[in-house]
C-alpha cells in the first residue's frame, strides 16, 4: 500500500544515499515511520526500507521520527 504521505517530504541526499521518510497508516489508529534509503544507479541501484516500531498519533510525528533516524544515520556515517 502506497502511503498518501510519501510526498510530504522530498527526501534528503548525502553522498550517494537518498533518504525518503514516509508515514504509513496502521490498521488501527496511528501511523508508523518508514525510511527508504536509495543508493547506486542503474543495475547497481538498491533500496532498503526500514519500518520503525513506535506508533504515532499523527503522520507529522511519524515523518519527524523518520527524518530524525535519517539524520542520526548520516551523523554516524560522517563520523566513520
Amino acid at each position: 500500500m502506497h502511503s498518501p504521505y510519501a510526498g510530504a517530504h522530498p527526501g534528503i541526499t548525502m553522498d550517494r544515499f537518498t533518504f525518503v521518510p514516509h508515514a504509513q497508516p496502521t490498521d488501527g489508529p496511528g501511523f508508523v515511520s518508514q525510511l527508504r534509503i536509495d543508493s547506486g544507479a542503474g543495475a547497481a541501484r538498491y533500496q532498503r526500507l526500514f519500518t520503525f516500531t513506535p506508533v504515532f498519533e499523527s503522520a507529522d510525528g511519524a515523518l519527524a521520527y523518520a527524518v530524525d533516524q535519517a539524520s542520526a544515520w548520516m551523523q554516524r556515517k560522517t563520523l566513520a
